[in-house]
């Protein structure tokens, strides 16, 4: 099933950029229960796609539909240029976890609170411990998140992105600052916390992604001008389907 389509062209703009324009065509969509990448030199505006394939930022142009799963119902949401700031609320984002090159943490709160707010309490020690070995999570779970190591700080990330609705995890980076042991941790909890989500992630982490079981590579492209700036273009690169790879050209 598509729990996201392109149903516009989207195009993007940031304001008193006479350079460049971010656009996904039409041709992009994103399935259940499948993971995808997303590759492209650096500065090539990968993460600006991430956010505007997340709804994070409000794109110039175009319609995107999400399809999430509630209570075995699904509830389908059209964002449009027009609409954004209505249909991009409280209730859009419950369905979508988010793991950013910096964590987004409640500074206010503990660890441990910094999860449940997500998790709900029933999920946070287990969720926390496969990720965390018992005695670091007895260390940090009552401490303010600032105290945190910045890997802490990311892995803390991670595990808040998995909530119990999340339709959707977007992920920017997420092995800033592990090792390789807490690396493989995070692919494992990954593999065992992602049930029927759609995940996307952006990360110049090879042998990380290589874990992942991606199905859909995708990649920035540049290619030609677009209303007097140069395009950037998100692109399919390589899809596998039934163990098989196979390139894609649109």
């Amino acid at each position: 099933m598509k729990t996201l389509e392109i149903l516009e062209p989207v195009e993007f703009i940031y304001p008193k950029d006479n350079k460049y324009i971010y656009c996904i065509p039409k041709e992009i969509s994103i399935l259940s229960h499948q993971t995808y990448s997303i590759l492209g030199i650096s500065g090539s505006g990968k993460s600006t796609i991430l956010t505007l394939v997340a709804a994070l930022r409000r794109f110039s142009k175009g319609a995107i539909q999400y399809t999430f799963t509630t209570q075995n119902a699904y509830i389908t949401t059209k964002v449009t240029h027009k609409n954004w700031r209505k249909q991009v609320g409280p209730a859009f984002w419950g369905n979508i976890g988010f793991s950013f090159q910096k964590p987004e943490l409640v500074q206010a709160l503990t660890v441990k609170e910094n999860l449940e707010i997500v998790l709900g309490k029933a999920n946070t020690e287990e969720m926390a411990l496969a990720v965390f070995d018992k005695k670091e999570w007895d260390e940090i779970k009552g401490s303010r998140v600032w105290k945190l190591s910045g890997g802490q700080a990311q892995r803390l990330g991670i595990i808040r992105a998995f909530g119990v609705n999340q339709n959707f995890v977007f992920m920017d980076e997420p092995t800033n600052n592990l090792d390789k042991s807490n690396r493989q941790k995070v692919v494992d909890f990954i593999q065992k916390y992602r049930k029927d989500k759609s995940i996307i992630v952006v990360s110049h982490d090879n042998a990380f992604t290589d874990m992942l079981n991606i199905h859909t590579i995708f990649e920035v492209h540049e290619e030609g001008e677009l209303h007097g700036r140069n395009q950037r273009s998100l692109r399919v690169k390589q899809r596998k389907i039934w163990g098989h790879s196979m390139g894609q050209n649109f």
